[in-house]
Formats: structure tokens, C-alpha cells, sequence
């Protein structure tokens, strides 16, 4: 019988289907956060001895760290190739981000408005969690508790296969995303609209809060065109 899909948590490792080690999860953080601070481009290669003398790591814990990244879609792999950073052209992000917005608007129209007390004080501790990682400058922090909050967001719509679609995606523009997450502007904008998406949850808006959700979700992709694809 197939298995309902579960949550995950907010970090790559922790997505796995099997435990990973500390040190295979300490490189999967070590690259994650090279990439959010712009030392890990998308035209860099991913050498393993490289990565192992930059993160003091054994040859296996590198190597498993780039197999689960590249289960993910972060990293990729082609034959006879090293290991390179998923770097997107115009016409591959934009119809991701399409993709993005069929799933985050179906997933908003099914949410059961207003929902429960329990639900929402997770979702305000999620999105107190973030804005703490955010005012201490914890890079890899804000990206683990904006996966969290998005994570119990996505999932009021109460459909576990429509949330694990939205999560992977997720993964999948994470190539894109993590350049605006450094970002200061972006990231003070995406604090100020996790509280209004927690205050249109209360109130009920789906209107807006599907309008809310879909800007929110198309400014770093905007940051990663600006970046990278600008003519």
C-alpha cells in the first residue's frame, strides 16, 4: 500500500527517507549556506576534494551530501560530468515558478478559513522563529525557519500530497531562491509578509491571501533573473 506522504522539516538532510550522519548533514549545511551567501555560484563546480578540504570532510560524507542534493534538484550531476549547482535559464525558472503558482494557489483555496487556535499558534511560532533568525543574521537559520513556516502554511490545505508537491518544488527553486535570502530588503519584505499572511489566515481573506502568496513567492526568483539572467 502507498504511504501518505509526511511533512518534512525544514533542512535538506532532514528531508532524506533514511537517517543521515551528522557529518553527511554538516556538509549538506556547510554547501546550503555557501550557496545563500553567494560563494557558490551558479557556474561553480562542485569538486569533491575541494569540498573536503573547504569543510574538513571525508570523501563519503561529500559524496553523500551532493547525492541527496542532487536527489533534490539542487545539484546536477550529467554523465561524464562533475557536480555544478542547477543553474537555470529564463525558460526553465519561469515555467518552474509556473508550476509554483498552480500549486501554492491550489493549496490556499483548499485551506478551511478561519482555522483552529492549535494550527495557528504553530504557524505564529513558525513565523516568530523566522523573524528571529532574521534579526540575528543566521543565514542558514532563515532558511530553515522560512521552510518551516512555509511548510505549516502550505499544509492548512489539509491535502498531505498537494503539501509534499509544494515542498519539493521548493527544494527544486531553492538554486533560484537562495540569492535573495542575504538579501536585506527582501528579507525584511518576506518578514513583514509572513505576519500579514498569519493576520489574513485569522481574518479569512482568501482573496488576498492568495494574491499575497503568489507576490511573495516570485520576489527572490526576481532577485535570481536581476542576478544571473539579466540581459
Amino acid at each position: 500500500m502507498k504511504k501518505t506522504p509526511n511533512a518534512a522539516s525544514g533542512t535538506a538532510a532532514e528531508s532524506r527517507e533514511t537517517p543521515t550522519t551528522d557529518s553527511v548533514a554538516a556538509v549538506i549545511e556547510a554547501i546550503e549556506k555557501d550557496i545563500i551567501r553567494g560563494r557558490i555560484l551558479p557556474t561553480s563546480r562542485l569538486i569533491e576534494d575541494h569540498l573536503m578540504e573547504d569543510y574538513g570532510a571525508k570523501r563519503h560524507a561529500v559524496r553523500a551530501a551532493l547525492l541527496e542534493l542532487q536527489r533534490l534538484g539542487v545539484v546536477v550531476k550529467p554523465p561524464h560530468l562533475g557536480a555544478s549547482l542547477h543553474r537555470f535559464d529564463r525558460a526553465g525558472l519561469d515555467a518552474l515558478y509556473h508550476l509554483r503558482a498552480v500549486l501554492h494557489r491550489s493549496a490556499v483555496e483548499l485551506f478551511a478559513l478561519p482555522i483552529d487556535a492549535a494550527r495557528l499558534a504553530d504557524l505564529v511560532r513558525a513565523r516568530d522563529a523566522h523573524a528571529e533568525a532574521a534579526a540575528q543574521g543566521d543565514l542558514v537559520a532563515i532558511h530553515q525557519t522560512n521552510m518551516v513556516f512555509h511548510r505549516l502554511f502550505y499544509g492548512l490545505c489539509e491535502n498531505p500530497y498537494l503539501a509534499e508537491s509544494i515542498r519539493l518544488h521548493d527544494w527544486l527553486s531553492f538554486p533560484a531562491r537562495a540569492y535573495g535570502i542575504a538579501d536585506q530588503g527582501a528579507l525584511r519584505q518576506a518578514c513583514e509578509e509572513h505576519a500579514e499572511m498569519v493576520r489574513l489566515v485569522q481574518t479569512g481573506d482568501r482573496a488576498r491571501l492568495v494574491a499575497l502568496s503568489l507576490a511573495h513567492m516570485h520576489r527572490a526568483r526576481d532577485i535570481y533573473v536581476a542576478k544571473f539572467l539579466a540581459a
